[in-house]
Order: C-alpha cells, then sequence, then structure tokens
C-alpha cells in the first residue's frame, strides 16, 4: 500500500463557512495534488464556499429537499463532478431502528435538513458499499458520529478517522460529550488538531492514548497570498486611514466578541485606530455590539462585513488580526492572518494560540479586556516580527506536512 493511489472519502454536513469545513477542502487539495481519490460526502448541498472545493474533488450529496441550487450551479461551472444519491425512507427507518437500539440518546444534528444522525447514516453506509472509498475522515461532533454508525452499519467494511477541532470539555454540550464518549472509540483512530485537543480528547472521552494522533491543520499559505492581493473597496482600508484591527469570526459565545469591543474601546483612547468584524452575525447580535461600542464612546470606529470567502484581502491590508476566544482548538485564522503577513493579537485561549504563536504574538488572558486592550495598543505602536518571520512561522503549518502525516496514517489502516 505504501506509494499507492488512496481512495478517500470527506464526511461533512454541508458546505458552510466554518474552519473545519475549510481546513479539510485544504487538505482534500493537497491530497489530490499527490494523485490520491477524494470524495465530499454531505447530506446537504448547502453553504458558503464555492471556490474553496478542488476542482478535482467529487461531490456526493444526499437527494432530499433544501439543495441550493444557486450554488450547485456555480460549483458545477467550475468543474467540480456533483452526484446525488437516494436516501430510501425504508432504509432510513430500519437505519433508525438498529442505531436508535444500538446508540440510544444520540442528539440532532441541527442545520442540515435532516431530524437526526440515522438517515445521514443510512445515505453514508449506501455511499460506503456502492462506492467502496479506502477510508473515510470526518470532521466536527455530528459527522464523526455518523462515520462511526455508517461503519457499523457496513460491518466495519472502511477505516473511520474522526476529527477533532476543538477543545471538548468546553465546547460539546453534555448531550454530544456522552455520544462522543460511546462513538469515538470504535473509530480506528481520532486526530485532534493540536496537542492541547489531544489531551482533552484522552481526558473528556476516554480514548486510548495510543489511538489519538496530534496532526496540526493544514494552511496552504501560497494560495492565502495570491488571494490576499484581490481589491479592497472597503475605505477603511484604503492608504492614509487609521489602522485597522480585523476580527475575522462567527457569532458565538466562544469568539466573545463583547470582551474584544470592551478592549479595542480601551484602546483606542491611546492609538488612533478602527475596528472590524468580518463573519455572519445576525442583526440583533451587531445591534448589541453596537450599543456596546458606544457605551465606550467607540461606535463610529467599528465597522462590520459579512461573511466572505477570501478574507485574505482584509487580513493582508490589516495592522493586525485580533482574536478574543474564550477557548479554541487549533484556530486557523491566526494562521492565515500569519501567512499574510500580519501580527496578531489573541487571548491565550485553551487550546491552540499559544501553540501557534509563542513568541510571534501577544497572548492576554482569556476575559480580560484591559490585558487585550495593552496588547492591542502596544502591537499597534510598538515593535512586532516582521512579515518574512511571520510568513515563515505559517509555513510550519503547510498542507505538505500535514498531508504526509494524514497519509501515513491512512495507509496504516488501510494496510
Amino acid at each position: 500500500m505504501t506509494g499507492g493511489r488512496l481512495h478517500v472519502g470527506f464526511v461533512l454536513t454541508g458546505l458552510h463557512g466554518g474552519g473545519a469545513e475549510r481546513v479539510m477542502l485544504n487538505l482534500a487539495a493537497a491530497l489530490i495534488a499527490r494523485g490520491h481519490r477524494t470524495d465530499l460526502v454531505i447530506p446537504r448541498f448547502a453553504g458558503d464556499y464555492r471556490a474553496a472545493i478542488p476542482g478535482r474533488m467529487r461531490v456526493r450529496r444526499a437527494r432530499i429537499p433544501g439543495t441550493d441550487r444557486k450554488l450547485l450551479q456555480a460549483v458545477q461551472r467550475s468543474g467540480v463532478q456533483v452526484e446525488a444519491m437516494t436516501v430510501n425512507p425504508f432504509g432510513a427507518a430500519r437505519t433508525w431502528r438498529v442505531l436508535s437500539r444500538k446508540y440510544p440518546g444520540i442528539p440532532v444534528i441541527r442545520g442540515n435538513g435532516l431530524r437526526s444522525i440515522y438517515p445521514y447514516a443510512h445515505f453514508l453506509s449506501r455511499y460506503i458499499r456502492e462506492v467502496r472509498p479506502q477510508v473515510l475522515v470526518s470532521a466536527l461532533p455530528g459527522p464523526n458520529a455518523v462515520a462511526v454508525c455508517a461503519a457499523e452499519l457496513t460491518d466495519r467494511a472502511v477505516p473511520v478517522v474522526v476529527t477533532v477541532w476543538n477543545n471538548i470539555a468546553a465546547d460539546y454540550t453534555p448531550e454530544w460529550l456522552a455520544a462522543s464518549r460511546t462513538l469515538y472509540p470504535l473509530a480506528d483512530a481520532v486526530v485532534a488538531v493540536s496537542s492541547g485537543v489531544a489531551g482533552s480528547v484522552r481526558r473528556s472521552v476516554g480514548v486510548d492514548a495510543e489511538r489519538v494522533r496530534t496532526i496540526h491543520s493544514p494552511i496552504p499559505a501560497s494560495s492565502i497570498r495570491r488571494l490576499a492581493q484581490d481589491e479592497v473597496t472597503h475605505p477603511w482600508f484604503a492608504d492614509g486611514e487609521p489602522p485597522v484591527v480585523l476580527c475575522v469570526g462567527r457569532e458565538a459565545r466562544q469568539k466573545d466578541h463583547p470582551t474584544l469591543v470592551e478592549a479595542f474601546g480601551l484602546a483606542r483612547r491611546e492609538v488612533d485606530s478602527r475596528l472590524v468584524i468580518l463573519g455572519k452575525l445576525s442583526a440583533p447580535y451587531r445591534a448589541s455590539l453596537k450599543s456596546l461600542a458606544r457605551d465606550h464612546g467607540v461606535e463610529r470606529d467599528i465597522g462590520f462585513l459579512d461573511f466572505d470567502e477570501n478574507p485574505y484581502r482584509y487580513m493582508r491590508r490589516a495592522e493586525l488580526l485580533a482574536l478574543s476566544s474564550r477557548w479554541e482548538g487549533l484556530p486557523g485564522v491566526i494562521l492565515e492572518a500569519l501567512a499574510c503577513g500580519t501580527p496578531v493579537v489573541s487571548t491565550d485561549a485553551p487550546y491552540g494560540p499559544r501553540e501557534i504563536l509563542g513568541c510571534w504574538g501577544e497572548l492576554p488572558p482569556v476575559g480580560d479586556a484591559p490585558a487585550l486592550a495593552r496588547a492591542l495598543a502596544g502591537t499597534l505602536q510598538g515593535e512586532r516580527p516582521t512579515e518574512g518571520a511571520l510568513q515563515a512561522r505559517a509555513a510550519d503549518f503547510s498542507p505538505e506536512k500535514a498531508a504526509d502525516a494524514y497519509v501515513a496514517l491512512f495507509e496504516r489502516l488501510v494496510r
């Protein structure tokens, strides 16, 4: 098997704009470049990513309501082959009966058009039987559970690698934590994206240490730098404007945007600057952040941008990137900013920021707005690593290194 051509099925819920989805697509691109075959297996064809799907990746989707037709057309125009597979309702019902007895209490997967993991597991088991991939790799709690259940339905016809992207103790609900304790030990391997997350898997889920691997998330630095050259029309990023502190992140308690807004309000007293938050935020959430900014006298200095598949053009033009998370796994946004040569200030969230930054950026405590403000102001005003040094650090997390590690793991499991 060593040096042979692998056929890998990537299991996700959809093409949503999260970091795990983007990194899995980066990994697939790296495998394709080495001559391996890859499938993206998703129940519902919807989400934000279009250009991120590698051109030679085949997408297998379930034929269910909720398909984003515009997304489908855009992806097909780019040359990606998309095949719809029917979900047999009677087969899904049988799957529900089998799995609900064997693994009771598995939570619902929200937001993918399915009521539970059982129809998705039925769909994935059909994919395993008909397409016969050599290995499955899944990301995030729902797809991880589905991949293990589908392997069980097919009498372990394919090895399963589940990947963990966050601090399990902080990120998983009690229901998902219980499900993970049941299902993750049944996987053939568990990949954690950082050493801290690997420890969290061993402690919180109970997977044997020899079955847990740490493989850092791959970041395609050269592609990021190319995309970073794209034009930016927002006037705040024009030459001669005050420096911009950029935050890239979705609406979530984990990201702790209120502490960042408070910290920026304090830092703004020392240095003329602006804060831009880029991500998919609801109108009420934006309004609450604007109200907080008003309380700190910086309402006119904070702007919002919607999700953008190319955030790198903003990163390259920002003076620094700020991350105020309460917890993390291995935040790809830090690595992407480093690839753009942009300095980073991040809270010392468990886990990941310290593992990446070390001496390459400030790491104030979680939830400490005054400390975060001092780090922001100090980075804006003081010396910081050179662009070349930051880009060299990003190169340590290359797709080539990640692909080497994953291929070695896949080959061992296939053998």
